[in-house]
C-alpha cells in the first residue's frame, strides 16, 4: 500500500515500455482511461482495491488481464467483471441491431447466395443433359476423348521417361 491519492492521468499510454502496474490497495478513484488499452507491453496489472469507477477499457491489451486485476473496485463494471455495467444491456441490443444491418444479414445472403450458385451450378447441366439427349452423348463422347488422351498421354511420357538413356 503506497497510500496513493488521485486519479491514473490519461496520458499514461505515454509509457510506451511500461510492463508492470501495480496500483493496488491505494486510493485512487475516476475511470480507469481508455488509453491504457495502447499499452501493448504491460504483462501485469493490478487495479484491485481502490475506488474506481466506470466500465473497464476492455479493448486490446486490457482485454488479457483477469477480474483478480480489478476486484475491490465496488463501482467498476464490466468484463472481466461479473458485475454488468446499466448500459451494458443497452450496448448489446444496439450491437445485435447493428449486427443485423451491417454485417448479420450481408452474411446470410453471402452464403446463400454461393449455396444456391453451387446447386444451379451442379444441377442446370444435368437437366440440359437429361432433357437433351443428343447433348448427352455429345458431352460424353467429348468427356471420353479427353480421357483417352490423357492416358495415352500419360503413357507415353512414362515410356519415354522408363526408356531414356
Amino acid at each position: 500500500m503506497n497510500h496513493i491519492i488521485g486519479q491514473i492521468p490519461e496520458n499514461i499510454s505515454k509509457l510506451c515500455q511500461l510492463s508492470s502496474l501495480d496500483l493496488s490497495s491505494n486510493n485512487l478513484f475516476g475511470l480507469i482511461p481508455s488509453s491504457m488499452s495502447s499499452l501493448s507491453f504491460l504483462g501485469y496489472l493490478n487495479l484491485s482495491n481502490n475506488n474506481f469507477s466506470g466500465k473497464i477499457p476492455f479493448i486490446e491489451q486490457m482485454s488479457t488481464f483477469t477480474e483478480s486485476a480489478f476486484t475491490g473496485n465496488p463501482n467498476l463494471c464490466g468484463p472481466p467483471l461479473i458485475v454488468k455495467c446499466r448500459d451494458e444491456d443497452l450496448d448489446e441490443r444496439q450491437s445485435v441491431v447493428e449486427g443485423k444491418i451491417d454485417g448479420g444479414y450481408v452474411d446470410q445472403w453471402f452464403y446463400l447466395s454461393i449455396g444456391l450458385g453451387f446447386s444451379m451450378g451442379i444441377l442446370v447441366p444435368y437437366f440440359i443433359l437429361a432433357l437433351r439427349r443428343s447433348w448427352c452423348d455429345a458431352y460424353f463422347d467429348l468427356v471420353d476423348k479427353i480421357v483417352k488422351w490423357l492416358i495415352s498421354r500419360r503413357r507415353r511420357m512414362t515410356y519415354a521417361r522408363n526408356h531414356a538413356i
